[in-house]
């Protein structure tokens, strides 16, 4: 009786298992700091991070001062890839978008130095053109291999008759001079381009 209840009872928590792991997988960066700042182990870790970081800016990360320093560092980090923190992603127009954006950055910087080219801080959306708009990893790549995705994403966009008539919708604002002093309105030019690369990645 006992092995029966557990042979149906390992299914579902398997289901839930992964369904926590998913839940934690798409926790957005803001609500994944503010866990991570009630936990002392984790917000002790992200305050040691920070400032690992803010010492990497003065000199090089590798160069942090002493060895006890470095591996502290290296501590930190690893102990934070455990962290909701290392799978957070933000949602385009929500909430504390910035925040977000802004929290994303700074810990991918540190966990996966130049391997955060490869990341969107946003949300995956599956569509034909997404791979297109992805960011290429420049860094420590022959160049022979390297390509320019703008260019490439350009290309497909002369391609298609609806993804002209998009662009042409933000050239407008981002082109019409504001004055001497601005080529145009930031803030029109921001929303027209945000726009595009919204419609853009449904193609």
């Amino acid at each position: 009786m006992i092995l029966a209840v557990f042979y149906v009872l390992l299914p579902v928590l398997d289901v839930l298992s992964y369904a926590e792991e998913n839940l934690r997988a798409r926790l957005d960066c803001v609500r994944a700091n503010e866990q991570c700042l009630k936990e002392q182990a984790c917000s002790t870790k992200y305050r040691t991070m920070r400032q690992c970081v803010a010492g990497g800016k003065e000199s090089n990360f590798s160069m942090v001062a002493g060895l006890e320093a470095k591996d502290e560092c290296r501590s930190a980090i690893d102990a934070l890839k455990q962290s909701p923190l290392y799978n957070c992603r933000c949602k385009r127009g929500m909430k504390k978008e910035k925040n977000c954006l802004r929290i994303y950055w700074g810990m991918y910087q540190s966990l996966q130095g130049n391997d955060f080219l490869e990341d969107s801080p946003y949300e995956p959306v599956n569509s034909r053109l997404s791979d297109i708009f992805r960011l290429a990893p420049i860094i420590g790549e022959p160049a022979v291999a390297r390509e320019n995705n703008c260019l490439n994403a350009a290309k497909a966009c002369n391609l298609n008759d609806t993804c002209k008539k998009y662009r042409s919708a933000y050239i407008s604002p981002c082109t019409s001079r504001v004055s001497t002093a601005e080529v145009c309105n930031k803030r029109k030019c921001h929303k027209a381009l945000r726009q595009f690369f919204d419609k853009a990645r449904h193609f």
